[in-house]
C-alpha cells in the first residue's frame, strides 16, 4: 500500500515537471538572474569598498575629503573608483537581464538566430533613430574611463556649477550649491570644468586707497596670508607659499592688488574665505583702509 502511494506521488510529481516545464524553466530563470545580479553587485560594492577604506587606512582619515594634497593620485583613485562602481553595477544588471531574456526565448521554443539577426536590424534602426542616445551613452562611458570627473567632483557644466552625485551610462546628475539636483544628458556635455583634479588656486583681490603705501600693503598682506595658512586648519590645504601678483587694477581714487596662493582641490574656496577674515583683521590694526572694489573699466586697467 505504502509502496503504491509513493509511486502516486512519484509519477504525479514527475508529471507536474513535464506539464510546467516551461513555465518553472523561466522562474528559476528569473530567480536565478535576481540571485546573480544581487551577488555580482554587492562583491562589486565589497571590492569598490574594500580600495576606499585601503586608501582612507594608508592616510589616517576618515573621509575622502581629508586625503592630503600630496597623495593626489590617492584621492583621486579613491574618487574614480566610486564612480567605476556605479557604472559597473549598470553594466552588470543590463548584461543579466539580456542574457536572462535570451534563456527565457530559447525555453519558449523562439528561434533566437532569427531574433538576433531581427535585433541587429532593429538595432541600427533604433541607433539611427536615436541618435541622441546613443551619443549620451558613449559620452559617459568616455567621460568616466577618461576620468573626465568623478562622483564628489566639483565641476562646471555649462551654467550648472556644483557636485557630481551620479555618474550614469546615460545621465548625469549634479547638485547646485542652493540644493538644486541638475540632470545633465551626457551627449550635451560639450565643455566640462574640474575643481577636484590636480590642484587649486585661492584668489583674493585687495582693494585699498590709491594714495596709500601699496608695498606696505603687500607686506600686510603677505604677512596675514601666511600667519592664516601656516596654522593648523589650513595647513593641510594649501600646497604653495602665498604671491602677490602685482597691482590687478587701479580705477579712480582706489587700487586692487591680487594674491594667489595654490591650494589643494576644491580648498581654494575656504582658503580664500579664511584669508580674507584675516587680512580684515590685520588691516584693521594697521590702520590700513580698505575701499569697494568696483570693476574694471572698459579697455581694462588705467
Amino acid at each position: 500500500m505504502l509502496q503504491t502511494a509513493e509511486n502516486t506521488v512519484g509519477a504525479a510529481i514527475e508529471d507536474f515537471l513535464k506539464t510546467y516545464h516551461v513555465p518553472l524553466s523561466i522562474v528559476l530563470i528569473i530567480v536565478l538572474a535576481i540571485l546573480a545580479n544581487w551577488i555580482l553587485r554587492k562583491l562589486l560594492m565589497r571590492a569598490v569598498n574594500q580600495i576606499v577604506r585601503g586608501v582612507k587606512k594608508a592616510q589616517d582619515v576618515d573621509t575622502t575629503s581629508e586625503i592630503q594634497a600630496a597623495p593626489y593620485v590617492n584621492a583621486r583613485a579613491v574618487q574614480r573608483t566610486r564612480t567605476l562602481g556605479t557604472v559597473g553595477r549598470v553594466v552588470i544588471t543590463w548584461v543579466i537581464v539580456l542574457i536572462a531574456l535570451v534563456l527565457i526565448l530559447s525555453q519558449l521554443g523562439v528561434n533566437l538566430t532569427a531574433v538576433l539577426a531581427s535585433a541587429g536590424v532593429i538595432a541600427a534602426g533604433l541607433a539611427f533613430g536615436a541618435q541622441n542616445i546613443v551619443k549620451d551613452v558613449l559620452n559617459g562611458i568616455f567621460m568616466v574611463f577618461e576620468d573626465q570627473l568623478g562622483i564628489g567632483d566639483v565641476v562646471t557644466i555649462g551654467a550648472v556649477n556644483g557636485t557630481v552625485e551620479d555618474v550614469g551610462i546615460r545621465v548625469t546628475r549634479v547638485r547646485a550649491m542652493d540644493g538644486t539636483l541638475w540632470f545633465v544628458r551626457n551627449g550635451e556635455i560639450l565643455t566640462l570644468g574640474n575643481a577636484s583634479q590636480g590642484w587649486g588656486r585661492a584668489l583674493i583681490d585687495v582693494t585699498v586707497a590709491a594714495d596709500q603705501d601699496l608695498s606696505h600693503v603687500s607686506d600686510v598682506t603677505l604677512e596675514a596670508a601666511r600667519a592664516l595658512l601656516h596654522s593648523e586648519k589650513f595647513a593641510r590645504k594649501v600646497t604653495g607659499e602665498p604671491e602677490i601678483l602685482g597691482l590687478e587694477s587701479v580705477f579712480g581714487d582706489r587700487a586692487t592688488l591680487r594674491l594667489a596662493v595654490r591650494t589643494r582641490p576644491e580648498a581654494q574656496w575656504e582658503v580664500q574665505r579664511g584669508i580674507r577674515a584675516e587680512i580684515r583683521r590685520r588691516f584693521a590694526a594697521e590702520g590700513i583702509q580698505l575701499s569697494a572694489q568696483l570693476p574694471n573699466p572698459p579697455g581694462g586697467a588705467k
